[in-house]
């Protein structure tokens, strides 16, 4: 595995101060000239290095041994210590362990931390599922993904992986991968389970729209600052309608717009595969939908300085959006919509707590 070298000492002295930066919140990742995320460690269709660690509790777990019914979501983080967002994103999974086992799914995560620090971190914050202690870096070495930027004699940082997020089926193979450029950004269990088509306990809104139904919801009620998080739109077309595919040109298609705002960051948005609609009378093949389908916007509370400012003392986030289409049956096509919607998700805090000494 090869990765991006500094060709001279001047410049391998810039990228250090930059990860200086980067490690005390000063510099997102992005502004770092760092690997592609993406192309790190097992992808989809491998199977995942086999390992055995202990846990907070000093038991020793194996990755056969943590396997629910139909998989694992394997976690590789920084630290359960020093490192607030992965705190953060630890809150998280435990109030979606339930729903992961509903769904067939265990949990857990790895850190180099040592067992008496996930112990620590684990008492004071009821965290019930493994947190897994790598030491010496082992397993994340040998899963590609330790994090070669951080030189050795940062005697804090040096041995944490990229983190990132693997999910395994029942024999060990990723069916899946969530990792995030900026290590800040930490994708939660809600937003993962809305874009793999599972429906996700929250509360929701039901709209009737001309032409079909909208279910709509927040993957998350709860962010902080990094929440890499998912606004969902299960949309019901009424019988023998049907709308137009994203990409199509001769007619009106559906689309999906979030109102940019001061602390949110708008990412992708996921629509599903389309099939093709033959209007015969014009001898016409066109992409639409036509049965209930999944639009998945991916969203992000900006972790950068000027989005915590924008953030300062907010206990909420009001999105708002519109989705316009056009539905149409085999016959006509009706008057084009434009629905506004609306979503608010509560603001939290970063868990800066550090063990005690």
């Amino acid at each position: 595995m090869q990765f991006w070298r500094a060709e001279t000492a001047a410049f391998r002295l810039v990228l250090l101060a930059a990860v200086t930066l980067m490690l005390s919140g000063q510099l997102r990742a992005q502004d770092v000239a760092l690997p592609d995320v993406q192309r790190l460690g097992p992808q989809v269709g491998a199977r995942v290095p086999d390992f055995t660690l202990r846990d907070q509790d000093g038991r020793e777990r194996s990755l056969q041994s943590l396997m629910g019914p139909r998989g694992l979501m394997l976690v590789f983080s920084r630290s359960a210590d020093w490192c607030p967002y992965c705190k953060t994103q630890f809150a998280e999974l435990q109030t979606r362990a339930a729903a992961l086992a509903k769904a067939g799914f265990s949990v857990a995560a790895i850190t180099y931390d040592p067992v008496p620090t996930l112990a620590d971190f684990a008492r004071r914050r009821s965290i019930s599922y493994p947190l897994l202690s790598d030491p010496g870096s082992l397993t994340i070495k040998r899963y590609g993904i330790f994090n070669t930027t951080i030189p050795e004699s940062n005697r804090q940082s040096y041995g944490i992986p990229f983190p990132g997020t693997f999910m395994l089926n029942a024999q060990g193979v990723v069916t899946s991968r969530f990792f995030e450029q900026a290590y800040q950004e930490r994708t939660t269990v809600g937003s993962i389970l809305a874009r793999l088509g599972t429906n996700v306990d929250v509360p929701a809104t039901k709209l009737s729209s001309p032409q079909m139904e909208i279910t709509t919801y927040a993957s998350d009620p709860l962010v902080a600052a990094g929440t890499h998080f998912s606004i969902v739109l299960d949309v019901h077309p009424a019988r023998g309608i049907h709308v137009y595919a994203p990409g199509v040109s001769s007619y009106k298609p559906i689309a999906l717009t979030i109102s940019p705002q001061a602390g949110l960051v708008i990412r992708d948005v996921q629509y599903p595969k389309s099939e093709t609609y033959e209007f015969k009378p014009l001898n016409e093949r066109v992409q639409v939908f036509q049965r209930p389908f999944r639009i998945v916007q991916d969203l992000a509370v900006d972790a950068s300085p000027q989005g915590q400012v924008a953030l300062k003392d907010a206990t909420s986030l009001r999105i708002t959006g519109v989705l316009e289409y056009q539905g149409c049956d085999d016959k006509i096509c009706f008057t084009p919509q434009s629905v506004p919607l609306t979503w608010t998700v509560a603001v939290r805090q970063l868990d800066r707590e550090r063990v005690k000494p």
